[in-house]
């Protein structure tokens, strides 16, 4: 509990603080007066001015706020249209004091997945068996499915990562690929191609590389290493083949078979059955194994930007489908989930404390970027609405859309605080009194 909740500190903190920075840096640049920088919301806790800015820790946790000048936090501020008031601004500085927050926390998230790109790499299995596309370029050439890759154009490659960059750089001009099939080691000429891949696709195989604890798989001695071979009955070549067998079979005891150090094994195994969409699926709890394989400057940077992307639009996609009803509310999570993954992370490791940092960050940014009043997202919405009308909205306008603001906030606050404790606590009173 005092790591996780130190964790917790330590991730919420340091978000907040960047994203607060934002807006304070930005207002200090368009030369608007900041009152006060808090971390955390009133009463205050302990604080010091220096110059015109009263830095403060305050004790409600969950969030913080920059004071300008001349910006209330309801309505508006008595102003005296002084230079340095918000208020004296042009519109885009003011929509850049706001915007400013929001973008730091998308800056952080960016350098924060920079930096283990750089640190540790890009994940990568450790197998370039390849699985061709129908009609594709590499199905052409004669590519066969379980096919291992040597070499793309004389160059080695030992993992998919690599195997995936070599087809990139040749697929304009074609390639030379030599595959191990079997006990052959055979020539086949690649075609070029529109398609950076050529049409292939790698292909996983069933060597077990982590094995999830208390699940099935580890109850049975299922251990990193081992190669299954079978399920239910059915023989399996690869990760696909294995984990559709499994996932017919939620809740049923099934015969699993495996290879260790030459060395074949078999037991009875009842896969977990969990919900994917409208359906139930089997799992036993058991994952590839992954390794790292170093990246470029140039390619790191390009990775940090798509995974900025992906789990941007992530994000988004998931805010469509829970307002067209695909997806449930009791998806969302608050403050004790943050705090148990932040726990999760920090234990497992600086990676991956630092990747939950990046995804909190990016999901900050964009819950900050709704049109709800009281978020940075809805203040700029009053702002092109004021650019649109060229004037700004009355003070009675603003309260109330404030006012709803804060209500939409509170049951928010209210929702995922619930689905925290139903998921965290109820179900483990109900356990003990059942």
């Amino acid at each position: 509990m005092i790591s996780t909740l130190l964790y917790f500190i330590v991730a919420l903190g340091l978000l907040v603080f960047v994203h607060e920075l934002g807006h304070f840096l930005v207002a200090k640049r368009a030369g608007i007066r900041v009152e006060r920088f808090s971390l955390g919301y009133p009463p205050k806790m302990i604080g010091i001015t220096i110059g015109e800015t009263e830095y403060c820790i305050s004790w409600i946790p969950f969030g913080g706020y920059v004071k300008v000048a001349g910006m209330a936090d309801v309505g508006t501020a008595d102003t005296s249209g002084a230079p340095w008031e918000f208020p004296s601004k042009p519109i885009w500085v003011r929509m850049a004091v706001i915007a400013a927050g929001p973008f730091m926390n998308f800056a952080f998230a960016f350098v924060a997945f920079l930096g283990l790109f750089v640190a540790y790499g890009i994940d990568t299995y450790d197998t370039t068996a390849v699985l061709p596309a129908e009609h594709s370029a590499a199905a052409q050439a004669g590519v066969l499915r379980g096919d291992q890759v040597l070499r793309v154009a004389g160059e080695r490659v030992a993992n998919e990562h690599q195997l995936r960059q070599a087809l990139k750089a040749t697929h304009r001009r074609g390639a030379e690929l030599e595959v191990q099939r079997g006990d052959q080691v055979l020539q086949l000429s690649l075609p070029a191609a529109d398609q950076e891949n050529y049409g292939l696709d790698h292909l996983l195989l069933t060597a077990v590389g982590q094995v999830v604890p208390d699940m099935p798989a580890a109850q049975i001695g299922l251990q990193p290493g081992d190669r299954i071979i079978g399920v239910a009955g059915q023989p399996v070549a690869d990760w696909e083949q294995m984990k559709e067998q499994i996932s017919r079979h939620p809740g049923e005891s099934i015969q699993l078979e495996w290879e260790r150090e030459n060395q074949r094994l078999q037991a009875q195994i009842t896969p977990v059955a969990h919900t994917e969409g409208d359906k139930s699926v089997g799992q036993i709890g058991i994952a590839p194994k992954v390794s790292q394989a170093a990246v470029g400057a140039g390619e790191a940077l390009r990775l940090s930007g798509r995974v900025l992307y992906n789990s941007s639009w992530m994000i988004l996609d998931f805010i469509r489908q829970l307002f067209q009803g695909d997806r449930s509310t009791e998806e969302l999570g608050g403050p004790l989930r943050i705090a148990q993954m932040a726990g999760q992370t920090g234990e497992q490791g600086l990676k991956s404390f630092i990747s939950f940092l990046a995804m909190l960050s990016v999901n900050l940014a964009i819950i900050n970027l709704l049109p709800i009043p009281v978020l940075d997202g809805g203040l700029l919405t009053f702002l092109a609405l004021e650019a649109i009308r060229r004037r700004p909205l009355t003070l009675r306008q603003q309260q109330v859309f404030q006012q709803v603001g804060l209500a939409i906030m509170l049951f928010i606050m209210v929702l995922v605080t619930f689905n925290d404790l139903n998921q965290m606590v109820f179900h483990r009173i109900v356990e003990w009194f059942g």
